[in-house]
């Protein structure tokens, strides 16, 4: 059998497609996101909500994020509010993000492995559009999603069935960094591989139905024919 990244397997792989987070799991961005998220808070409500509480958060859809930090009344009053200057915060730390190592190589190696390769972002668009351009996805990717590709955000599955179907559609494997991406692949029925990289700890992401948890994509990517033959 063939090293991950050398070319194609031997024999067929389990799975037809890898559908990848992007935040968190192939960018390191989800600091940069709680941070912006507190600061937003802070404008808005002139009040402090907790970063460990915002982080644990990160990963569902911003449509979600303000009511689980806070409460429903706040989404009600000041949730588009809280959400605009979220924007804002984020666009003045969007080019201090940067690739975690080996992400790219994993595209690579995902796509030698015989699977096609769909990035299931949740992003807005102009910020999925700069994470694309980071990982040069016209050349290492199949497809891609934005936040305007599913009307229901993570953890709801919507986002991973528009994704699928934009690659025609398999076996799919999730690979993503939070609880959210795992409970959302685990609903459509599909194993999801956690990686640390977004600050999720081992264990919860165990608990949430992930089948495999690696650090960093280069060492996902050392492992893939052990995740592959799963």
């Amino acid at each position: 059998m063939g090293r991950a990244g050398s070319g194609h397997r031997d024999r067929m792989a389990a799975f037809d497609i890898a559908a990848l987070d992007i935040d968190g799991t192939l960018i390191d961005s989800n600091y940069h996101h709680a941070i912006a998220w507190s600061r937003a808070f802070e404008q808005v409500l002139d009040r402090h909500v907790a970063l460990a509480a915002i982080h644990r958060a990160i990963g569902m859809g911003g449509d979600r994020l303000v009511a689980a930090v806070t409460s429903d009344d706040v989404e009600r009053e000041h949730g588009d509010a809280i959400r605009d200057r979220w924007e804002r915060e984020y666009d003045g730390m969007l080019e201090e993000t940067r690739l975690f190592d080996g992400a790219v190589d994993l595209l690579v190696g995902l796509r030698e492995a015989g699977l096609k390769v769909v990035l299931a972002s949740s992003s807005i668009p102009k910020h999925a559009d700069h994470a694309l351009q980071l990982l040069n996805a016209q050349e290492h990717a199949d497809a891609w999603t934005t936040s305007e590709d599913a009307e229901a955000s993570k953890p709801d599955p919507e986002l991973l069935d528009e994704a699928l179907e934009k690659v025609g559609g398999g076996r799919a494997l999730m690979i993503g960094d939070s609880v959210w991406d795992v409970v959302a692949a685990t609903r459509r029925g599909d194993p999801t591989v956690g990686l640390l990289s977004g600050g999720s700890g081992r264990q919860e992401l165990l608990d949430a139905g992930a089948v495999a948890v690696y650090a960093y994509p280069r060492d996902l990517l050392e492992n893939l024919d052990e995740v592959l033959d799963r």
